[in-house]
Protein backbone atom coordinates (compact mmCIF):
# COMPACT_ATOMS: atom_id res chain seq x y z
CA UNK A 1 0.00 0.00 0.00
CA UNK A 2 2.95 2.41 0.94
CA UNK A 3 4.02 2.09 -3.09
CA UNK A 4 0.50 3.15 -4.46
CA UNK A 5 0.07 6.31 -5.59
CA UNK A 6 -2.47 7.76 -3.37
CA UNK A 7 -0.13 6.81 -0.47
CA UNK A 8 2.88 8.59 -2.05
CA UNK A 9 0.87 11.64 -2.94
CA UNK A 10 -0.25 12.04 0.45
CA UNK A 11 3.92 12.08 1.62
CA UNK A 12 4.16 15.01 -0.32
CA UNK A 13 1.27 16.79 0.62
CA UNK A 14 2.17 16.30 4.18
CA UNK A 15 5.81 17.77 3.20
CA UNK A 16 4.53 20.90 1.90
CA UNK A 17 2.08 21.42 5.08
CA UNK A 18 5.14 20.36 7.99
CA UNK A 19 5.49 24.27 9.00
CA UNK A 20 1.29 24.76 8.88
CA UNK A 21 -0.23 25.86 11.82
CA UNK A 22 -4.16 25.61 12.65
CA UNK A 23 -3.98 28.90 14.26
CA UNK A 24 -3.51 29.86 10.50
CA UNK A 25 -6.28 27.94 9.17
CA UNK A 26 -8.41 29.42 11.43
CA UNK A 27 -7.60 32.18 10.14
CA UNK A 28 -7.38 31.78 6.66
CA UNK A 29 -11.11 29.87 6.98
CA UNK A 30 -13.15 31.87 9.62
CA UNK A 31 -16.11 29.45 8.78
CA UNK A 32 -13.53 26.48 9.02
CA UNK A 33 -16.03 24.49 11.41
CA UNK A 34 -18.75 23.95 8.53
CA UNK A 35 -16.16 22.78 6.36
CA UNK A 36 -15.05 20.07 8.54
CA UNK A 37 -17.90 19.00 10.86
CA UNK A 38 -20.91 16.62 10.14
CA UNK A 39 -23.57 15.62 11.79
CA UNK A 40 -25.74 12.35 11.51
CA UNK A 41 -28.92 12.15 14.05
CA UNK A 42 -28.29 12.77 17.02
CA UNK A 43 -23.84 12.85 16.97
CA UNK A 44 -21.78 15.87 15.44
CA UNK A 45 -17.86 15.36 14.66
CA UNK A 46 -16.25 18.71 14.74
CA UNK A 47 -13.13 17.87 12.87
CA UNK A 48 -11.77 21.08 12.15
CA UNK A 49 -9.20 21.21 14.63
CA UNK A 50 -6.92 18.20 13.08
CA UNK A 51 -3.76 19.36 10.86
CA UNK A 52 -5.41 19.15 7.91
CA UNK A 53 -7.15 21.06 4.69
CA UNK A 54 -9.98 20.60 2.07
CA UNK A 55 -7.14 19.17 -0.16
CA UNK A 56 -5.54 16.63 2.62
CA UNK A 57 -9.66 14.84 3.18
CA UNK A 58 -9.63 14.75 -0.72
CA UNK A 59 -5.83 13.03 -0.67
CA UNK A 60 -7.25 10.75 1.87
CA UNK A 61 -10.27 9.53 -0.08
CA UNK A 62 -8.37 9.08 -3.01
CA UNK A 63 -6.08 6.36 -0.71
CA UNK A 64 -9.99 4.62 0.75
CA UNK A 65 -10.95 4.54 -2.90
CA UNK A 66 -7.78 2.80 -4.54
CA UNK A 67 -8.02 0.03 -1.73
CA UNK A 68 -11.63 -0.36 -2.98
CA UNK A 69 -13.28 0.84 0.15
CA UNK A 70 -16.88 0.34 -0.98
CA UNK A 71 -16.73 -2.99 -2.32
CA UNK A 72 -15.29 -4.10 1.34
CA UNK A 73 -17.73 -2.35 3.29
CA UNK A 74 -20.37 -4.17 1.26
CA UNK A 75 -18.78 -7.58 1.49
CA UNK A 76 -18.44 -6.93 5.62
CA UNK A 77 -22.33 -6.57 5.63
CA UNK A 78 -23.47 -8.83 3.00
CA UNK A 79 -21.31 -12.46 5.01
CA UNK A 80 -18.07 -11.66 2.81
CA UNK A 81 -15.07 -13.54 3.86
CA UNK A 82 -13.34 -10.44 5.69
CA UNK A 83 -11.65 -12.52 8.23
CA UNK A 84 -9.06 -14.01 5.66
CA UNK A 85 -6.71 -15.83 7.85
CA UNK A 86 -9.90 -18.00 9.67
CA UNK A 87 -11.68 -18.01 6.14
CA UNK A 88 -14.50 -16.05 8.55
CA UNK A 89 -17.45 -13.15 7.65
CA UNK A 90 -17.73 -10.72 10.44
CA UNK A 91 -21.25 -10.02 10.87
CA UNK A 92 -21.50 -7.90 14.18
CA UNK A 93 -23.85 -5.49 11.99
CA UNK A 94 -26.44 -8.42 11.55
CA UNK A 95 -27.20 -8.59 14.97
CA UNK A 96 -28.67 -5.46 15.33
CA UNK A 97 -30.31 -5.15 11.98
CA UNK A 98 -34.16 -5.48 12.40
CA UNK A 99 -35.04 -6.09 8.92
CA UNK A 100 -36.22 -9.48 7.63
CA UNK A 101 -34.04 -9.49 4.39
CA UNK A 102 -32.48 -12.53 4.83
CA UNK A 103 -28.68 -12.52 4.89
CA UNK A 104 -27.42 -16.19 3.65
CA UNK A 105 -24.13 -17.62 5.40
CA UNK A 106 -23.55 -21.56 4.31
CA UNK A 107 -27.21 -21.83 3.45
CA UNK A 108 -28.47 -20.87 6.85
CA UNK A 109 -30.71 -17.49 7.14
CA UNK A 110 -28.19 -15.64 10.00
CA UNK A 111 -30.86 -12.79 10.38
CA UNK A 112 -33.37 -15.62 11.10
CA UNK A 113 -31.40 -17.01 14.03
CA UNK A 114 -30.51 -14.27 15.18
CA UNK A 115 -34.01 -12.91 15.30
CA UNK A 116 -35.00 -16.22 17.02
CA UNK A 117 -32.10 -15.41 19.54
CA UNK A 118 -33.41 -12.24 20.49
CA UNK A 119 -36.81 -13.51 21.42
CA UNK A 120 -35.28 -16.14 23.58
CA UNK A 121 -33.56 -13.46 25.14
CA UNK A 122 -36.44 -11.12 25.46
CA UNK A 123 -38.48 -13.51 27.46
CA UNK A 124 -35.59 -14.78 29.91
CA UNK A 125 -35.21 -11.03 30.58
CA UNK A 126 -39.27 -10.25 31.46
CA UNK A 127 -39.24 -14.00 33.23
CA UNK A 128 -36.23 -12.85 35.38
CA UNK A 129 -37.49 -9.18 35.99
CA UNK A 130 -41.15 -10.28 36.54
CA UNK A 131 -39.87 -13.06 39.22
CA UNK A 132 -42.11 -15.48 37.07
CA UNK A 133 -38.57 -17.07 36.82
CA UNK A 134 -37.42 -17.53 40.70
CA UNK A 135 -34.36 -19.58 41.82
CA UNK A 136 -34.31 -23.41 42.62
CA UNK A 137 -35.68 -22.72 45.68
CA UNK A 138 -38.41 -20.32 45.12
CA UNK A 139 -36.75 -17.24 46.05
CA UNK A 140 -36.69 -14.32 43.84
CA UNK A 141 -33.31 -12.90 41.63
CA UNK A 142 -32.15 -10.35 43.56
CA UNK A 143 -28.26 -10.87 42.01
CA UNK A 144 -26.75 -11.70 38.73
CA UNK A 145 -22.86 -12.57 38.84
CA UNK A 146 -21.81 -12.40 34.62
CA UNK A 147 -18.18 -13.76 34.28
CA UNK A 148 -16.42 -12.76 30.84
CA UNK A 149 -13.22 -11.36 30.15
CA UNK A 150 -12.33 -9.27 27.34
CA UNK A 151 -14.99 -8.03 24.95
CA UNK A 152 -17.49 -10.95 27.43
CA UNK A 153 -16.97 -8.80 29.70
CA UNK A 154 -15.51 -4.90 29.17
CA UNK A 155 -18.89 -4.57 26.22
CA UNK A 156 -21.63 -4.86 29.05
CA UNK A 157 -19.84 -4.09 31.88
CA UNK A 158 -18.70 -0.60 30.05
CA UNK A 159 -22.55 -0.23 28.41
CA UNK A 160 -24.35 -0.67 32.08
CA UNK A 161 -22.05 1.47 33.59
CA UNK A 162 -22.80 4.07 30.79
CA UNK A 163 -26.75 3.60 30.71
CA UNK A 164 -27.03 3.65 34.76
CA UNK A 165 -29.68 6.28 34.39
CA UNK A 166 -31.49 3.94 32.50
CA UNK A 167 -31.93 0.99 35.27
CA UNK A 168 -35.36 -0.41 35.68
CA UNK A 169 -35.02 -3.21 38.22
CA UNK A 170 -33.90 -3.77 41.41
CA UNK A 171 -31.88 -6.86 40.15
CA UNK A 172 -27.48 -5.96 40.98
CA UNK A 173 -25.32 -6.72 38.55
CA UNK A 174 -22.04 -7.62 39.35
CA UNK A 175 -19.12 -7.98 36.42
CA UNK A 176 -16.36 -10.44 37.01
CA UNK A 177 -13.47 -10.64 34.81
CA UNK A 178 -9.81 -11.04 36.25
CA UNK A 179 -8.88 -14.67 38.54
CA UNK A 180 -8.10 -12.38 41.30
CA UNK A 181 -9.55 -14.10 44.61
CA UNK A 182 -9.20 -10.96 46.28
CA UNK A 183 -12.48 -9.51 44.07
CA UNK A 184 -14.08 -13.10 44.14
CA UNK A 185 -14.56 -13.68 47.43
CA UNK A 186 -16.13 -10.49 49.07
CA UNK A 187 -18.68 -10.52 46.54
CA UNK A 188 -19.64 -13.76 47.23
CA UNK A 189 -19.86 -13.09 51.05
CA UNK A 190 -22.71 -10.59 50.36
CA UNK A 191 -24.56 -12.64 48.11
CA UNK A 192 -26.85 -15.53 48.32
CA UNK A 193 -27.21 -18.82 46.55
CA UNK A 194 -30.33 -19.05 46.22
CA UNK A 195 -31.20 -15.80 44.64
CA UNK A 196 -28.48 -15.41 42.62
CA UNK A 197 -27.73 -16.21 38.51
CA UNK A 198 -24.33 -16.63 37.04
CA UNK A 199 -23.79 -16.06 33.57
CA UNK A 200 -20.70 -17.05 31.88
CA UNK A 201 -19.76 -16.07 28.58
CA UNK A 202 -17.21 -17.57 26.84
CA UNK A 203 -17.75 -17.90 22.73
CA UNK A 204 -15.11 -21.52 23.00
CA UNK A 205 -16.08 -22.12 26.26
CA UNK A 206 -12.24 -22.95 26.97
CA UNK A 207 -11.08 -19.44 28.26
CA UNK A 208 -9.16 -20.63 31.11
CA UNK A 209 -9.94 -17.03 33.57
CA UNK A 210 -13.93 -17.36 32.70
CA UNK A 211 -13.28 -21.41 33.68
CA UNK A 212 -11.92 -20.70 36.24
CA UNK A 213 -14.60 -18.46 37.72
CA UNK A 214 -16.85 -20.47 36.77
CA UNK A 215 -15.71 -22.99 38.55
CA UNK A 216 -15.42 -21.32 41.79
CA UNK A 217 -19.07 -20.20 41.88
CA UNK A 218 -19.99 -23.93 41.20
CA UNK A 219 -18.14 -24.87 44.62
CA UNK A 220 -20.47 -21.72 45.93
CA UNK A 221 -23.76 -22.52 44.38
CA UNK A 222 -23.68 -26.22 45.48
CA UNK A 223 -23.19 -26.80 49.13
CA UNK A 224 -26.66 -24.51 49.04
CA UNK A 225 -28.49 -25.98 45.94
CA UNK A 226 -26.95 -29.17 45.09
CA UNK A 227 -27.98 -31.20 42.01
CA UNK A 228 -30.08 -27.63 41.64
CA UNK A 229 -27.11 -25.67 40.97
CA UNK A 230 -27.59 -26.23 37.12
CA UNK A 231 -30.73 -24.16 37.04
CA UNK A 232 -28.64 -20.40 38.43
CA UNK A 233 -26.11 -21.04 35.60
CA UNK A 234 -26.52 -19.42 32.42
CA UNK A 235 -24.27 -19.85 29.20
CA UNK A 236 -23.79 -17.78 26.00
CA UNK A 237 -21.22 -19.91 24.01
CA UNK A 238 -20.24 -21.44 20.40
CA UNK A 239 -19.63 -24.27 21.97
CA UNK A 240 -23.33 -25.50 23.43
CA UNK A 241 -21.73 -28.89 23.95
CA UNK A 242 -18.86 -28.08 25.90
CA UNK A 243 -21.38 -25.80 27.78
CA UNK A 244 -23.52 -28.98 28.52
CA UNK A 245 -20.39 -30.92 29.86
CA UNK A 246 -19.97 -28.50 32.35
CA UNK A 247 -23.18 -28.74 33.57
CA UNK A 248 -25.43 -26.55 31.74
CA UNK A 249 -28.90 -27.08 31.09
CA UNK A 250 -29.42 -27.33 27.44
CA UNK A 251 -32.27 -24.80 27.69
CA UNK A 252 -29.93 -22.69 29.55
CA UNK A 253 -27.64 -21.60 26.74
CA UNK A 254 -27.33 -18.78 24.46
CA UNK A 255 -25.97 -18.40 21.33
CA UNK A 256 -22.89 -16.96 20.07
CA UNK A 257 -21.72 -17.37 16.16
CA UNK A 258 -18.52 -18.38 15.22
CA UNK A 259 -19.12 -15.36 12.56
CA UNK A 260 -19.07 -12.75 15.75
CA UNK A 261 -15.77 -11.85 17.28
CA UNK A 262 -15.34 -11.53 21.45
CA UNK A 263 -15.40 -7.60 20.67
CA UNK A 264 -18.25 -7.43 18.72
CA UNK A 265 -20.25 -9.31 20.94
CA UNK A 266 -21.89 -6.71 23.04
CA UNK A 267 -25.11 -7.05 20.57
CA UNK A 268 -25.92 -10.41 21.20
CA UNK A 269 -26.78 -12.13 24.33
CA UNK A 270 -23.28 -11.23 25.84
CA UNK A 271 -25.46 -8.16 26.71
CA UNK A 272 -28.22 -10.12 28.29
CA UNK A 273 -26.97 -7.80 31.44
CA UNK A 274 -27.56 -5.08 29.53
CA UNK A 275 -31.47 -5.91 28.43
CA UNK A 276 -31.79 -7.26 31.98
CA UNK A 277 -30.40 -3.96 33.66
CA UNK A 278 -32.74 -1.87 31.65
CA UNK A 279 -35.42 -3.76 29.98
CA UNK A 280 -35.78 -5.03 26.48
CA UNK A 281 -37.03 -1.38 25.20
CA UNK A 282 -33.87 -0.05 26.28
CA UNK A 283 -31.91 -2.33 24.96
CA UNK A 284 -33.32 -2.51 21.53
CA UNK A 285 -33.03 0.92 21.18
CA UNK A 286 -29.52 0.37 21.98
CA UNK A 287 -29.41 -1.69 18.63
CA UNK A 288 -31.17 0.44 16.61
CA UNK A 289 -28.79 3.48 17.53
CA UNK A 290 -26.03 1.33 16.30
CA UNK A 291 -28.33 -0.17 13.01
CA UNK A 292 -28.67 4.09 12.65
CA UNK A 293 -24.59 4.30 12.30
CA UNK A 294 -24.53 0.83 10.29
CA UNK A 295 -27.13 2.33 7.45
CA UNK A 296 -24.83 5.86 7.19
CA UNK A 297 -21.63 4.04 7.39
CA UNK A 298 -22.67 1.83 4.42
CA UNK A 299 -24.20 4.29 1.81
CA UNK A 300 -22.87 8.22 2.92
CA UNK A 301 -20.49 9.44 0.55
CA UNK A 302 -17.16 9.13 2.11
CA UNK A 303 -16.85 13.13 2.59
CA UNK A 304 -19.62 13.07 4.68
CA UNK A 305 -19.23 9.54 6.21
CA UNK A 306 -18.33 9.93 10.19
CA UNK A 307 -16.56 6.67 10.67
CA UNK A 308 -14.46 6.79 7.37
CA UNK A 309 -13.37 10.38 7.77
CA UNK A 310 -12.30 9.41 11.40
CA UNK A 311 -10.50 6.03 10.17
CA UNK A 312 -8.63 8.47 7.91
CA UNK A 313 -7.94 10.83 10.52
CA UNK A 314 -6.29 8.78 12.06
CA UNK A 315 -4.54 7.23 9.20
CA UNK A 316 -3.22 10.88 8.54
CA UNK A 317 -1.85 11.10 11.83
CA UNK A 318 -0.38 8.14 12.54
CA UNK A 319 0.94 7.13 9.49
CA UNK A 320 1.97 10.42 8.18
CA UNK A 321 2.04 12.90 11.28
CA UNK A 322 3.83 9.57 13.01
CA UNK A 323 1.55 10.33 15.96
CA UNK A 324 1.83 6.59 17.75
CA UNK A 325 -0.93 7.41 20.82
CA UNK A 326 -4.09 8.22 20.91
CA UNK A 327 -6.09 9.73 23.80
CA UNK A 328 -9.92 9.12 24.22
CA UNK A 329 -11.60 11.82 26.68
CA UNK A 330 -15.46 11.14 27.62
CA UNK A 331 -16.86 14.49 29.55
CA UNK A 332 -19.13 11.73 30.51
CA UNK A 333 -18.29 10.34 34.43
CA UNK A 334 -20.71 6.97 32.65
CA UNK A 335 -18.59 6.80 30.03
CA UNK A 336 -15.40 6.40 32.28
CA UNK A 337 -14.86 2.57 30.61
CA UNK A 338 -15.06 4.04 27.43
CA UNK A 339 -11.56 4.24 27.02
CA UNK A 340 -10.71 0.91 28.29
CA UNK A 341 -13.53 -0.60 25.99
CA UNK A 342 -11.43 1.01 22.70
CA UNK A 343 -8.04 -0.21 24.11
CA UNK A 344 -9.44 -3.69 23.00
CA UNK A 345 -11.53 -2.66 20.12
CA UNK A 346 -8.65 -0.79 18.40
CA UNK A 347 -5.24 -2.21 19.93
CA UNK A 348 -7.01 -6.14 19.69
CA UNK A 349 -8.45 -5.38 16.06
CA UNK A 350 -5.57 -3.72 13.98
CA UNK A 351 -2.44 -4.26 16.80
CA UNK A 352 -0.32 -6.46 14.16
CA UNK A 353 1.99 -6.42 10.83
CA UNK A 354 1.07 -9.44 9.51
CA UNK A 355 -0.51 -8.66 6.00
CA UNK A 356 -4.14 -10.04 5.09
CA UNK A 357 -2.41 -12.88 2.75
CA UNK A 358 1.30 -13.23 4.10
CA UNK A 359 4.08 -10.89 4.62
CA UNK A 360 4.37 -8.08 7.31
CA UNK A 361 3.33 -4.45 6.40
CA UNK A 362 6.30 -2.18 6.40
CA UNK A 363 3.89 1.05 8.25
CA UNK A 364 2.60 1.58 11.19
CA UNK A 365 -1.00 0.15 12.21
CA UNK A 366 -2.81 0.85 15.51
CA UNK A 367 -2.56 3.57 18.01
CA UNK A 368 -1.94 3.13 21.62
CA UNK A 369 -5.79 3.51 22.94
CA UNK A 370 -5.90 5.47 26.54
CA UNK A 371 -7.82 8.21 28.26
CA UNK A 372 -10.08 8.57 31.16
CA UNK A 373 -13.18 11.05 32.36
CA UNK A 374 -12.33 14.65 31.08
CA UNK A 375 -12.29 16.81 33.95
CA UNK A 376 -10.12 14.77 35.90
CA UNK A 377 -7.65 14.33 33.40
CA UNK A 378 -7.23 18.36 33.25
CA UNK A 379 -5.72 18.04 36.45
CA UNK A 380 -3.40 14.73 35.57
CA UNK A 381 -2.08 13.96 32.19
CA UNK A 382 -3.79 16.96 30.29
CA UNK A 383 -0.36 19.04 30.77
CA UNK A 384 1.98 16.47 28.82
CA UNK A 385 -0.95 17.08 26.37
CA UNK A 386 -0.16 20.62 25.97
CA UNK A 387 3.32 20.94 26.34
CA UNK A 388 5.17 17.21 26.43
CA UNK A 389 7.91 16.17 23.78
CA UNK A 390 5.02 14.14 22.27
CA UNK A 391 1.91 15.13 20.21
CA UNK A 392 -0.79 12.95 21.23
CA UNK A 393 -4.05 13.20 19.02
CA UNK A 394 -7.79 13.38 21.21
CA UNK A 395 -10.71 12.14 20.63
CA UNK A 396 -13.63 14.37 22.99
CA UNK A 397 -16.45 13.05 23.80
CA UNK A 398 -19.49 15.33 25.24
CA UNK A 399 -23.24 15.73 25.61
CA UNK A 400 -25.03 19.19 25.20
CA UNK A 401 -27.59 18.13 28.06
CA UNK A 402 -26.72 17.71 31.68
CA UNK A 403 -28.62 16.76 34.78
CA UNK A 404 -31.58 18.68 34.75
CA UNK A 405 -31.11 19.61 38.34
CA UNK A 406 -27.27 20.73 37.64
CA UNK A 407 -27.02 22.83 34.86
CA UNK A 408 -24.52 24.83 36.34
CA UNK A 409 -22.25 21.90 36.72
CA UNK A 410 -23.26 20.75 33.25
CA UNK A 411 -22.43 24.16 31.60
CA UNK A 412 -19.07 23.97 33.47
CA UNK A 413 -18.00 20.54 32.37
CA UNK A 414 -19.26 21.55 28.66
CA UNK A 415 -17.04 24.91 28.72
CA UNK A 416 -13.97 22.46 30.11
CA UNK A 417 -14.38 20.17 27.03
CA UNK A 418 -14.24 23.16 24.46
CA UNK A 419 -11.56 24.82 26.16
CA UNK A 420 -9.40 21.83 26.06
CA UNK A 421 -9.70 21.37 22.38
CA UNK A 422 -9.11 25.26 21.59
CA UNK A 423 -6.05 25.31 23.61
CA UNK A 424 -4.64 22.24 21.76
CA UNK A 425 -5.64 23.64 18.53
CA UNK A 426 -4.44 27.38 19.52
CA UNK A 427 -1.75 26.99 22.17
CA UNK A 428 -0.61 30.47 23.93
CA UNK A 429 -2.14 33.42 22.24
CA UNK A 430 -1.70 35.78 24.75
CA UNK A 431 1.38 37.75 25.25
CA UNK A 432 3.16 36.84 28.62
CA UNK A 433 3.69 39.80 30.32
CA UNK A 434 6.61 42.25 29.09
CA UNK A 435 7.43 43.01 32.36
CA UNK A 436 9.14 39.09 33.54
CA UNK A 437 12.31 38.91 32.38
CA UNK A 438 13.63 35.59 33.52
CA UNK A 439 13.63 33.30 30.43
CA UNK A 440 13.05 30.13 31.52
CA UNK A 441 9.63 31.10 33.17
CA UNK A 442 8.50 32.53 29.97
CA UNK A 443 9.81 29.53 27.97
CA UNK A 444 7.89 27.25 30.64
CA UNK A 445 4.49 29.36 29.81
CA UNK A 446 4.72 28.53 26.25
CA UNK A 447 2.18 26.18 24.95
CA UNK A 448 2.80 25.60 21.36
CA UNK A 449 -0.79 24.27 20.31
CA UNK A 450 -1.28 22.25 16.84
CA UNK A 451 -2.14 19.54 18.43
CA UNK A 452 -5.09 17.63 16.52
CA UNK A 453 -8.30 16.65 18.10
CA UNK A 454 -11.95 15.36 17.58
CA UNK A 455 -14.77 16.30 19.29
CA UNK A 456 -17.42 14.45 19.44
CA UNK A 457 -21.12 16.03 20.78
CA UNK A 458 -24.15 14.33 21.41
CA UNK A 459 -27.49 15.85 22.67
CA UNK A 460 -27.79 13.35 25.84
CA UNK A 461 -26.14 9.72 26.11
CA UNK A 462 -28.62 7.72 25.96
CA UNK A 463 -29.08 4.06 24.69
CA UNK A 464 -29.67 4.89 21.02
CA UNK A 465 -26.89 7.13 21.15
CA UNK A 466 -23.86 4.97 22.73
CA UNK A 467 -25.24 2.46 20.57
CA UNK A 468 -24.42 4.84 17.24
CA UNK A 469 -21.10 5.66 19.55
CA UNK A 470 -19.89 1.75 19.66
CA UNK A 471 -20.62 1.27 16.10
CA UNK A 472 -18.89 4.51 14.39
CA UNK A 473 -15.58 3.16 16.33
CA UNK A 474 -15.81 -0.46 15.19
CA UNK A 475 -16.34 0.90 11.65
CA UNK A 476 -13.68 3.17 12.19
CA UNK A 477 -11.27 0.20 12.93
CA UNK A 478 -12.86 -1.79 10.28
CA UNK A 479 -11.58 0.79 7.23
CA UNK A 480 -8.52 1.50 8.96
CA UNK A 481 -7.57 -2.60 8.97
CA UNK A 482 -8.49 -2.27 4.95
CA UNK A 483 -6.35 0.44 4.89
CA UNK A 484 -3.52 -1.03 6.49
CA UNK A 485 -4.11 -4.16 4.40
CA UNK A 486 -4.64 -6.08 7.80
CA UNK A 487 -6.87 -8.68 9.19
CA UNK A 488 -9.07 -7.07 12.04
CA UNK A 489 -10.79 -10.13 12.90
CA UNK A 490 -8.40 -12.51 14.38
CA UNK A 491 -5.71 -12.17 17.22
CA UNK A 492 -3.10 -14.70 17.20
CA UNK A 493 -0.95 -12.91 20.09
CA UNK A 494 -3.79 -13.28 22.16
CA UNK A 495 -3.64 -16.79 21.62
CA UNK A 496 0.10 -17.37 22.22
CA UNK A 497 -0.37 -16.16 25.60
CA UNK A 498 -3.23 -18.75 26.30
CA UNK A 499 -0.85 -21.33 25.20
CA UNK A 500 1.71 -20.40 27.62
CA UNK A 501 -0.78 -20.02 30.69
CA UNK A 502 -1.69 -24.32 30.09
CA UNK A 503 2.11 -24.87 30.34
CA UNK A 504 3.59 -22.65 32.68
CA UNK A 505 0.15 -23.26 35.19
CA UNK A 506 1.23 -26.62 36.22
CA UNK A 507 4.77 -25.95 37.16
CA UNK A 508 3.35 -23.19 39.53
CA UNK A 509 1.49 -25.38 41.18
CA UNK A 510 4.05 -27.58 41.88
CA UNK A 511 2.73 -30.61 39.87
CA UNK A 512 4.76 -30.31 37.62
CA UNK A 513 8.98 -30.05 37.78
CA UNK A 514 10.19 -27.51 35.50
CA UNK A 515 12.67 -28.43 32.75
CA UNK A 516 11.56 -31.98 32.08
CA UNK A 517 8.24 -30.63 30.51
CA UNK A 518 9.51 -27.51 28.64
CA UNK A 519 12.36 -25.36 28.00
CA UNK A 520 12.45 -22.06 30.34
CA UNK A 521 14.40 -19.08 30.48
CA UNK A 522 16.29 -18.65 32.92
CA UNK A 523 13.81 -15.41 33.56
CA UNK A 524 10.73 -17.56 33.57
CA UNK A 525 12.19 -20.50 35.70
CA UNK A 526 13.68 -18.17 38.45
CA UNK A 527 10.41 -16.42 38.89
CA UNK A 528 8.48 -19.54 38.98
CA UNK A 529 11.45 -20.30 41.40
CA UNK A 530 10.95 -17.54 43.57
CA UNK A 531 6.87 -18.32 43.99
CA UNK A 532 7.31 -21.58 45.11
CA UNK A 533 9.99 -21.05 47.56
CA UNK A 534 7.42 -18.10 49.09
CA UNK A 535 4.79 -20.30 49.45
CA UNK A 536 6.83 -23.16 50.52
Amino acid sequence: MTSSIAWQDLKKHHAALVNMHMRDLFKEDPNRFSAFSVQVNDILLDYSKQRVTQDTVKKLIALANACDLKTQIRALFSGGIVNISEQKPALHTALRDPTGTPLMVENQDVKKAIHAELQRIEQFVEAVRSGSRLGATGKRITDVISLGIGGSDLGPAMVCEALNDYKTTDIQLHFISNVDGKTLAPLLKKCNPETTLCFINSKSFTTIETHQNAKALCSWFEPVLGLKTIDHLIAVTAQAKRAEAFGIAKENIFEFWDFIGGRYSVWSAVGLPIALLLGMPHFKAFLAGAYEMDKHFYSAPFDQNIPVLMALLGIWNINFEEYTTQAVIPYEDGLRQFPDYLQQLEMESNGKKAQQISGFVSHATAAVIWGGVGCNGQHAYMQLLHQGTQIIPVDFLVAALGHPEFEEHHQLLVASCFSQSKALMEGTTENIDPNLTTDHLRDAKQCFGNRPSNTLVFSKLTPKVLGSLIALYEHKVFVQGILWGINSFDQWGVELGKTLVKKILPLLEGSVTPGKTMDLDSSTRGLIDYCLRIKS
